[in-house]
C-alpha cells in the first residue's frame, strides 16, 4: 500500500492557519476592547493629572493602529486564505509602514513610562522635577514625529515577492538600513525596560531608607508626608508593574527578536525546502507572539498601574 508523505512545507502551514484562527481571532477582539477601554480609562479626570497617563494613551493608541493593520489582515488571512498585502503592492507598502510605526511608537511609550517611574521615584528634586506635563509633551511630539520620519524608507524596503510574501528586498538599497532598525526596534525597548526597572528596584531600596530631598516647603509637607506614609502599598505595586511589563515583554518578544537577528546572519545562505518552512513557521509564531502582547499586555498591568497611579 503507498502512501504519500504531507510536505513539511503543507503542514506546517496548517498548523500556523490553525494557531491563527485560535489565538489572534481572540486577541484582535480582546486587545482592541481592552485598549479603547484604557483610553478612555486613562482619559479620566482623577488620571489626567498624572503625566504617566499621556504615555498609557500614547500606548493603547499605538496598539489600537499595529493590531487593526498587522494582525487583522494575518486573522483575515487565517480564516479565508485573502491577503491584500499579496496582491496590491501599494497596500503591502502603506500597511507594512502603518504597522513598523504603530509597534515602533508603542514601545517607545512603553520607554518613556519606564524612565518616568524611575524618575519620580528618585532620591533627587532635580531628576524628579524632569517628569513635568512640559516635558512629556515635548517627548510625544518629538518621539513621534522622528518615528514617523525614520520608518519613511520602510515602505521603499518592501515589494511583493511573486505573489507569495509581502517583504524587504534583499537587492534594495535601503536593506541594509531597514535591517539595522529592525534590529534596533527589537533591542532597544528590551535594554532601556531592563536598565530602568533595575533602577527602578533600586530606587525604592533607597526611598525606604533615606528619603527623598525635597523640592519646596510643600512638597516636603504634602508629598513627603504622601510617600512616607503610602509608601509601602505602591512600593509592591510599581514592583509588580516593572516585573510584568518586563516579563511580558521578553516572554512574547524574544522569538520574534531572535528571528530578526537570525534572518541578518543567513540571508546569503542557500537554504533547502524545509530549512525555509521551519523559518517562516518561526517567523509565524514570533508575529503571532508580537500580536497577542500587544492585545494583553494592559490586562497584565492594568489594575496594577491605575491603583499606584504612576507613583504620584
Amino acid at each position: 500500500m503507498n502512501s504519500t508523505a504531507v510536505p513539511l512545507s503543507i503542514y506546517l502551514g496548517n498548523i500556523q492557519i490553525q494557531l491563527v484562527r485560535v489565538l489572534l481571532t481572540p486577541t484582535f477582539i480582546i486587545g482592541n476592547l481592552n485598549n479603547l477601554v484604557n483610553i478612555v480609562a486613562f482619559s479620566q479626570s482623577s488620571l489626567r493629572s498624572h503625566v504617566c497617563s499621556y504615555y498609557f494613551i500614547g500606548a493603547s493608541i499605538a496598539h489600537l493602529l499595529y493590531l487593526n493593520m498587522g494582525c487583522s489582515t494575518r486573522m483575515i488571512w487565517g480564516w479565508t486564505g485573502y491577503d491584500l498585502s499579496l496582491i496590491s503592492d501599494i497596500f503591502c507598502k502603506i500597511r507594512i509602514y502603518l504597522v513598523i510605526t504603530g509597534l515602533t511608537i508603542s514601545r517607545y511609550f512603553l520607554c518613556l513610562i519606564s524612565i518616568d517611574r524611575w524618575m519620580i521615584t528618585s532620591r533627587s528634586a532635580v531628576i524628579r522635577r524632569i517628569s513635568s506635563f512640559k516635558t512629556a509633551r515635548r517627548l510625544i511630539i518629538t518621539g513621534i514625529v522622528v518615528i514617523l520620519l525614520l520608518a519613511i524608507h520602510v515602505p521603499f524596503a518592501y515589494i511583493l515577492i511573486k505573489n507569495i510574501m509581502c517583504g524587504p528586498s534583499i537587492e534594495s538599497n535601503l536593506f541594509v538600513f531597514y535591517t539595522i532598525y529592525n534590529v534596533a526596534l527589537s533591542l532597544t525597548p528590551l535594554i532601556i525596560l531592563v536598565v530602568f526597572s533595575l533602577l527602578l528596584l533600586c530606587n525604592i531600596l533607597h526611598i525606604g531608607r533615606q528619603g527623598i530631598d525635597p523640592v519646596t516647603r510643600t512638597a516636603v509637607t504634602t508629598d513627603g508626608v504622601h510617600r512616607r506614609g503610602r509608601f509601602k502599598k505602591k512600593d509592591i505595586q510599581f514592583i509588580k508593574l516593572a516585573l510584568i511589563q518586563v516579563f511580558a515583554y521578553l516572554v512574547f518578544n524574544t522569538l520574534h527578536g531572535y528571528n530578526t537577528i537570525y534572518a541578518v546572519i543567513t540571508q546569503r545562505q542557500i537554504k533547502t525546502t524545509n530549512q525555509q518552512a521551519v523559518e517562516n513557521f518561526l517567523n509565524g509564531i514570533g508575529l503571532n507572539f508580537h500580536y497577542i502582547y500587544t492585545g494583553v499586555r494592559f490586562l497584565l498591568t492594568k489594575y496594577t498601574s491605575c491603583h499606584s497611579n504612576c507613583f504620584r
